[in-house]
Formats: C-alpha cells, sequence, structure tokens
C-alpha cells in the first residue's frame, strides 16, 4: 500500500490542475468584462478557496460519520454528494463532474496543438497545412493515449511538480516579453466598455481559471492526512494568484482589444517565448493527465471494470481521448469551448455544489454522530457564492452557446482538411 501524500504535494497538483489553459486566456478575459476583471479575480479567488476548504471538510466529516471512507474512494466527488443529496444527487453529480473535466480536457488538446504547430511553423518559417492544428490533433491525441492509462494521481506525482514549474518559467517569460518593448504593443491600446454579452464570456473564462474542484476530492482521497486539506488550498490558490494577476494585468494594460485569446500567441515570437509554449506545452499535457484521470475511473466503475491495470482500463481510456479528439476537430477554437465549460459545468462543480453538500451536511442530525453548526455569517456567504455562480453561470452558458452555434456553421477541421487536400 503506497503512502499518501503530504499536504504540499497535493498543493502542487491543485495548482498543477488550475494554471492550465485558464491563466493563458485571463487578459483576453479582461478585455470581455473590463477593468472589473481585477476586482472579480481577487472574488473568484477568495470564494472559490473558501468553497473548496468547505468541499474538503465535507469529505472529512464522511471519515467522521463512515468510517469506510477512510480507505481511499474510487469516486470522492461523487461519495459527497451522496451522503449530502441521495442517489439522485449522486448521479446528477456524476454527470457534471465527468462531462465537466472531460470538456476541460478537450480544452487542454486544443490548446497543445495550436501551440505546437506554432512552435513547427517557427522552427521552419512553414505556415503550410503540415503545421495545421488541426493536423495536429491527431498526433496529440494519439500520443497521449498511453498516459491515460495511469492509476491515480499519486502514481504520476511528477506530472504536478513539471506542470507547476513549467507555468511559473512561463508566467516570467510571458512578463518579460510584453515589457521588453515589442514592435507587436499597440501605441494607443484601446480598452472598451463590455456588453452584457462579452462580460457573460468574461465570466466564464475567469471561472475556468480557477475551476478545478471536480478534481479536488480526488486529489485529497490520496493526501496522508485528508483533514490537511485546507493547507493545500492556502498554498495552491496563493501560488495561483500570484503567477495569474501579473499576466492578467500586463497583458491586458500593454495590448488593450488587441490581446488574443491565448497570450503566449499574442507576444512577438522570440527564443525565450518559443521555451515558454514548450514549457507550457508540457504543463498541459500534465494537466490534462490529472484531469482525464476522474473521469476514466467513474466510466470504469460504471462498466465494472478491475481497479487493476487491464486490458479494459486501456480501451476505455483509449476510447474517451477518442472522443476529445473529435470535438477538437470539431471545434477547433479552445477559447469557445472554455466559455462554455467555465460558464455551465465549472460553474455547478466549484460554485454550486462545494457551498451546498457542506451545508446539507453540516445540518443533517439523523444519525448518531456528533452534530456540527455553522456560522450565520459563514452560512450568508456560502449562499451568496451559489446565488452569484447560478446567475453567472446561466447568463455565460447562453452567451457561449450561442458563439459556438454560429462558429460552428463557418469552420472547423473537417473544412479545413478539405481545403489542404484540394
Amino acid at each position: 500500500k503506497k503512502k499518501g501524500m503530504h499536504y504540499g504535494l497535493a498543493a502542487f497538483f491543485l495548482v498543477a490542475q488550475m494554471a492550465g489553459a485558464g491563466f493563458l486566456a485571463l487578459p483576453n478575459a479582461l478585455v470581455d468584462v473590463g477593468w472589473l476583471g481585477i476586482p472579480m479575480m481577487l472574488l473568484f479567488c477568495f470564494s472559490v478557496s473558501f468553497a473548496a476548504i468547505r468541499l474538503g471538510r465535507s469529505y472529512v466529516i464522511l471519515e467522521e460519520r463512515w468510517p469506510e471512507y477512510k480507505e481511499p474512494a474510487r469516486q470522492p466527488y461523487m461519495e459527497i454528494a451522496y451522503r449530502s443529496m441521495g442517489s439522485t444527487g449522486r448521479k446528477l453529480t456524476m454527470v457534471t463532474v465527468v462531462v465537466n473535466l472531460f470538456g476541460s480536457a478537450t480544452v487542454f488538446i486544443i490548446l497543445i496543438c495550436e501551440m505546437l504547430a506554432s512552435l513547427l511553423m517557427y522552427a521552419t518559417s512553414d505556415d503550410s497545412c503540415a503545421f495545421n492544428k488541426c493536423q495536429m490533433v491527431i498526433i496529440v491525441g494519439v500520443a497521449l493515449i498511453p498516459f491515460t492509462w495511469l492509476g491515480t494521481p499519486k502514481d504520476f506525482w511528477q506530472a504536478s511538480v513539471l506542470a507547476v514549474t513549467a507555468t511559473a518559467a512561463a508566467v516570467v517569460v510571458i512578463i518579460v516579453e510584453i515589457f521588453a518593448g515589442q514592435e507587436s504593443i499597440p501605441d494607443h491600446p484601446r480598452y472598451p466598455n463590455p456588453t452584457v454579452s462579452s462580460f457573460s464570456l468574461g465570466f466564464g473564462s475567469i471561472l475556468f481559471a480557477y475551476g478545478g474542484a471536480a478534481v479536488f476530492p480526488t486529489i485529497q482521497n490520496d493526501m496522508e492526512d485528508r483533514s490537511l486539506f485546507w493547507k493545500s488550498i492556502y498554498i495552491g490558490f496563493t501560488g495561483i494568484q500570484t503567477m495569474y494577476l501579473p499576466v492578467a494585468l500586463s497583458g491586458y494594460i500593454m495590448y488593450g482589444d488587441q490581446v488574443k485569446d491565448n497570450i503566449l500567441l499574442t507576444v512577438d515570437s522570440s527564443a525565450a517565448v518559443t521555451v515558454a509554449i514548450a514549457l507550457q506545452i508540457v504543463n498541459l499535457l500534465c494537466t490534462f493527465i490529472i484531469s482525464c484521470n476522474p473521469v476514466s475511473q467513474t466510466i470504469e466503475d460504471v462498466l465494472n471494470i478491475p481497479h487493476n491495470f487491464n486490458w479494459r482500463r486501456c480501451v476505455v481510456r483509449s476510447v474517451t481521448v477518442l472522443l476529445q479528439m473529435l470535438i477538437c476537430l470539431a471545434i477547433p477554437d479552445f477559447g469557445l469551448i472554455l466559455n462554455l465549460i467555465g460558464g455551465s459545468l465549472i460553474t455547478l462543480c466549484t460554485f454550486v455544489l462545494p457551498p451546498l453538500m457542506y451545508m446539507r451536511l453540516i445540518d443533517d442530525h439523523s444519525g448518531p454522530w456528533k452534530h456540527r453548526t455553522m456560522a450565520m455569517w459563514e452560512r450568508i456567504f456560502l449562499v451568496e457564492i451559489i446565488i452569484v455562480g447560478v446567475i453567472g453561470g446561466v447568463c455565460s452558458t447562453i452567451t457561449a452557446v450561442y458563439e459556438i452555434v454560429e462558429a460552428s456553421f463557418q469552420e472547423s477541421c473537417f473544412t479545413t482538411f478539405s481545403h489542404c487536400t484540394e
């Protein structure tokens, strides 16, 4: 039996899970929401971390009331939902978490392919179809399949360390390059006022950057002492905000509305930027593996696949990646999927379900266990988090769906393939 993770290593996993595609899109998200994006980032960071600590406490309550949860659970998030909201709540939560992580991992594939194609074109000065990101989807997807066959996060802890190191280095390169006096920086950046539509999309993008709650219980589940998960949250979110704010502010201030969806593809190409892109690809590869793991475990439990390494596990996880590749080919714009996932499923998993489940567990006095109480200020704040998540999530989802439907009639990788073969 393997020893559980230390809370410091768990914090690395939290940063690795969140600091992937999210921070690259933050400068563009500020374009959508305007200067209100800065207080939104601060509020989201505090609110999500507050709710995440309550999510961690929820699992500690499960351990306290039902001793079987002291052993690692295959689906910890769903177990919290089951004990707090019953079997129906468990099923709804399972669908939400699985689709959330499935969609997030799909975003990572698109972003990896986009940056890999950029690297190859920079190295060869060739912008032909051979280095199109749509071509990269097939190559990258097939290459990722064997890595998804791994077990649980503690089986590939090295991925979190690599991801955090790569992100920190990329952040430094981005900031230095932005203030190095690049020719691409406009003389007079424009900061347009947000519209209702753009604000809704920006809400989803910012929330996506902080939306790793669906994986948090899986990380906590592999800890040696799960009651210390709150320390992991503090360390992880402090590290995240330290990287997010400088990138978002510098990109938005210097480029204004000229910033692209991906800040790394906005700055001028250079050797340092090439290294940063390569490091971020490493980060996203590691984050993809971490995100896919809970999805795979849930599907395997539904299909009654043994927990040990076997051919059925390999088949299921391979098919999952193939489905993600198909979506990438159909909608190759990572920003569109990011806005949709951030505004809908991540909102549920991060803003709505954790406070709701925690309050229901606290208020459950039906068993012989120790009765717990909650301060009124804490309950009010948790309710406010739910309300903000629901209102913002609904608006963001509606706007994102409209954008995706409109874009689907214009261009996909299938039309690109046809163009390249002509």
